[in-house]
Formats: C-alpha cells, sequence, structure tokens
C-alpha cells in the first residue's frame, strides 16, 4: 500500500468512528530542516487545543508488518490520552511578563531553514541559527515547546535583541548541562528501558535565583573512546549548550585539550580532543556519514566540524 492510500484510510476510518465528537483533518506540517511530515488533527468545538498525530511513522510500522487494526487502536489510544476537554487559557503564553521565564534558545541549521527564518526571530551563528522557543510548564503537556514566531514579538511589543537577552538567561537554568563518556552512553543504550544515560560525570551548579546565573564544574574521567557527549538535561535542542558560558572551556580545561566539536543532532554534540590523531577531513567525512545513513532529517544539525580553542576561547567551523 502506497503512504498516501494509507493515510487516506487512516483520515476515513478516523472520521467515521469520531463523528460527532471530534474534527478529523489532514494537513502537512513543515518541520526542522523543511522536512514536511503528514499531520491527523483532531478538532473539537470551543476548544483551542488540537492534538496532531504525525503519520510517516505508522506507515513505517505497516510496512515492517503492524496490522492496520493495530495502527488504528495506536492512534486512537494517543488521541484518547491526548484529548482536551476544555479550552486552555494561554495568558502563560500570550502575556509577556509571564512568559519572559520559560523563553530559551536551540540551534538549527541555517541553510536548510531559510524560509522558516523569514518567519521567526534569530541570530546567526557560524553555519547555525539561534531560534528561541517558549518551555510549556504544565502537566498536561510533558516536553511541549512553543516555536517565537515574529507575529509573537509584535504581540509582546518586543523586539529580537530583548528575547535573546532573556533566552541567554533563561536556557543555563532551566536546561543544565549534561556532559558524558561516548562509552557510559552506549553501556546505557543497551539496557532495558533506559533511553538515556543518567550517570553522568559530577556537575556542581549552583543557581542565583535574582540573576539567574550558574557556576559549572566538570570533573572528568577519561572515555576510552575518547568521544564527549555534551547536551542538556532533558536531551531535547541540547546542541545549544556549546552556547552556555565558560561550558567549552572547562571541557577543555578538563581534557586538557582543545576540541573537536561534531554536530551529531539538533539535540547533542560530541566533543573529541584534539590529540593530533586524526584530520578535519576525516571528521567531516564521518559527521556526512552518520547524516545520511543514521539520523532523521528533522534532526540533523549540520554536516560541519567546529574546534574550540582555548587559547582563544571561542568556536570556529573548520
Amino acid at each position: 500500500m502506497k503512504i498516501h492510500t494509507f493515510i487516506f484510510h487512516i483520515l476515513q476510518k478516523m472520521q467515521n468512528d469520531l463523528e460527532g465528537e471530534a474534527t478529523v483533518s489532514i494537513h502537512d506540517v513543515t518541520k526542522n530542516n523543511g522536512v514536511v511530515l503528514t499531520g491527523l488533527t483532531f478538532s473539537k468545538k470551543d476548544v483551542n487545543i488540537s492534538p496532531t498525530i504525525y503519520l510517516e511513522d505508522f506507515y513505517k510500522e505497516y510496512q515492517e508488518g503492524k496490522s492496520m487494526e493495530g495502527i488504528l487502536e495506536e492512534i486512537k489510544e494517543i488521541y484518547y490520552g491526548s484529548r482536551m476537554e476544555n479550552s486552555i487559557n494561554m495568558d502563560f503564553f500570550t502575556d509577556y511578563e509571564k512568559a519572559k521565564k520559560n523563553i530559551v534558545y536551540k540551534l538549527i541549521n541555517y541553510e536548510k531553514n531559510k524560509e522558516l527564518l523569514k518567519e521567526i526571530p534569530h541570530k546567526k551563528f557560524l553555519d547555525l541559527a539561534i531560534v528561541f522557543y517558549y518551555l510549556v510548564d504544565m502537566k498536561e503537556f510533558a516536553n511541549a515547546t512553543i516555536l517565537i514566531h515574529n507575529k509573537h514579538l509584535e504581540c509582546w511589543g518586543k523586539d529580537a535583541d530583548t528575547i535573546y537577552h532573556e533566552a541567554v538567561k533563561n536556557t543555563p537554568g532551566l536546561l543544565k548541562v549534561s556532559f558524558c563518556g561516548m562509552m557510559e552512553v552506549l553501556q546505557e543504550l543497551t539496557q532495558e528501558d533506559i533511553l538515556y544515560a543518567r550517570e553522568m560525570y559530577e556537575l556542581q551548579e549552583k543557581e542565583n535565583e535574582d540573576e539567574r546565573k550558574y557556576v559549572l564544574e566538570i570533573h572528568v574521567r577519561r572515555d576510552e573512546t575518547g568521544m564527549y557527549v555534551l547536551t542538556n538535561s532533558t536531551r531535547m535542542y541540547g546542541a545549544a549548550t556549546i552556547l552556555y558560558k565558560d561550558v567549552l572551556e572547562k571541557c577543555s580545561k578538563a581534557l586538557a585539550a582543545n576540541l573537536f566539536i561534531l554536530p551529531s543532532s539538533v539535540h547533542e554534540v560530541i566533543l573529541l580532543p584534539d590529540e593530533g590523531q586524526v584530520t578535519k577531513e576525516k571528521l567531516k567525512e564521518m559527521v556526512r556519514e552518520v547524516n545520511e545513513t543514521q539520523i532523521e532529517p528533522q534532526e540533523i544539525l549540520s554536516d560541519s566540524v567546529y574546534y574550540f580553542s582555548l587559547e582563544t576561547g571561542s568556536v570556529i567551523r573548520l
């Protein structure tokens, strides 16, 4: 069955099963890097939150042998688990004074997102773009985020510089640094029900609530692979930790070397101490190969390799 036939069948079945309860529709959603996904949206009268379920992964399951009935049941379970009975008061986001404390930043590829960048505030960083989003602090919406658009700035009466400075203050405190060896990650990934390595190197952080500053100390033990994963505590959009003040400097000092920075995905980077044993050409080839074969298109950060020099204290693109 072709994907468009699969999507039509899902839509038709859901419309029939939920008739009178919700309006079910299909629409394309442009995600990071211009990747377009097919969203199945469930709308209810007088409710301002409409769950959207993306169908591409379900189609993969169907191709791998899962029954249509099983897929339909799974979609229904997700819908019933996420549907809202009443509208949500959006003051937490529309009121800037309430929203500003949860504004943070992430990194995306500049070239691959040129169309999106026309609609959202951003700052260029090498071949990347720093963009801003709101962390939804509600139990009903675990890990939910709202990408900040130019229209939101207009409603708030704020400019890009204002929310940039707010995000610089907020992000290190809300999305704390997580730094561990590659081997620890691989070992944890082999254990059932554990998605990410939790046993990090010792990170000591102290927060000053008034100034929203933090102090980070990194005590590192050597990893046998020679590679280290830098991300944040949620493992979402953790590549942006390279922007945190002093983080790369402290990692570099702890490892007693300048650092190659490999953009593993938008969610993390790999730090490789420069010990003169590998060329930048080899690393670029490795990054390109991994992006082409292992990373979902919407999660690719860049094919570039970056370099942090302790002497200059800055990041360059090689």
